[in-house]
């Protein structure tokens, strides 16, 4: 078994984030039965971009290093 640093990051950071998207999830759920929309449509915001950084993060994370690349020669 070959376990990396990276690799057990990546599950880390992944894994927090899924939970911080469930949390989210569950708060806006509560809010639309409240029916406090300001509450709702901010945690529904803030979930989606959990769930982007979750699926995206090894894109952006590239995307992060081309851009610090470019600027930084």
């Amino acid at each position: 078994m070959n376990f990396t640093l990276q690799e057990v990051t990546t599950n880390l950071v992944s894994q927090i984030g899924f939970l911080v998207l469930l949390i989210m999830v569950i708060r806006a759920l509560v809010a639309y039965t409240r029916e406090d929309w300001g509450q709702f449509w901010s945690g529904l915001a803030l979930g989606i971009c959990c769930l982007i950084v979750v699926f995206f993060g090894p894109q952006f994370q590239e995307l992060a290093k081309t851009i610090g690349k470019t600027v930084f020669q």
